[in-house]
């Protein structure tokens, strides 16, 4: 999450990196998903679930289902949160983490060092579609001028519920796909804040402290 970088104290505590990271799986796909909201051409996947603290009185838990083929790498979140809001319309704006949508972060060498490298990015997506993208640099630090190419697209499936779907293309990744032997390092993370007080939480699938920092990013391993 780029600006919680700068926003939040705890995020300059260590890392887990000696942890053993989460791993998940990517199914490849017979057929590409068409990014059109059908959960059903997601079956083939092999989903991982995780959850967040209650906010304005409601749970919130999230599903992700990850493809391959060829070409992309496929992502669909299926979030179940508070009662949905989002103000930022225009790309890379500013406090668009504090809207309701998700977040997935990757690191395409599996450094899992704690410099954000060039084979690092970050795309936050809102229920908007809206988006703030971000890749790492020589110097190890964000850049929110860089703007990638993946494409994705939102659903809202009810008041507390939405589904975002991606693809990312193996070009922008760096890496050519190759089942049983390619591996990433990635987190996923969820955003969202109580459009009646303005509270806001997250909630991710590594329980990171610091979201650009690569070594506690998870593991995805193409299989298929």
């Amino acid at each position: 999450m780029f600006p919680m970088l700068w926003v939040l104290p705890m995020l300059f505590a260590p890392a887990a990196a000696l942890e053993a990271p989460r791993r998940m799986q990517a199914q490849f796909a017979a057929q590409a998903p068409r990014l059109e909201g059908r959960l059903t051409e997601w079956q083939q996947a092999t989903p991982i679930a995780f959850s967040g603290r209650p906010l304005a009185g409601h749970p919130r838990h999230a599903t992700v289902y990850a493809l391959w083929d060829a070409a992309n790498l496929y992502l669909a979140f299926d979030v179940y949160s508070s009662p949905l809001q989002a103000q930022v319309r225009e790309h890379d704006g500013d406090r668009l983490w504090f809207d309701d949508g998700i977040e997935f972060l990757i690191d395409a060498h599996r450094d899992r060092g704690t410099a954000y490298l060039p084979d690092d990015f970050a795309y936050h997506i809102n229920i908007r579609n809206t988006v703030f993208d971000d890749r790492g640099t020589p110097q190890g630090q964000p850049d929110k001028a860089w703007n990638g190419v993946a494409r994705h697209s939102v659903h809202i499936l009810s008041d507390h519920r939405y589904l975002v779907e991606v693809a990312v293309p193996w070009a922008e990744i760096g890496l050519t796909p190759v089942a049983g032997t390619t591996r990433l390092g990635i987190d996923l993370c969820v955003n969202g804040s109580d459009p009646a007080t303005g509270a806001y939480d997250y909630f991710d699938w590594c329980h990171l402290q610091v979201f650009h920092d690569p070594s506690g990013f998870g593991e995805m391993e193409l299989v298929g």
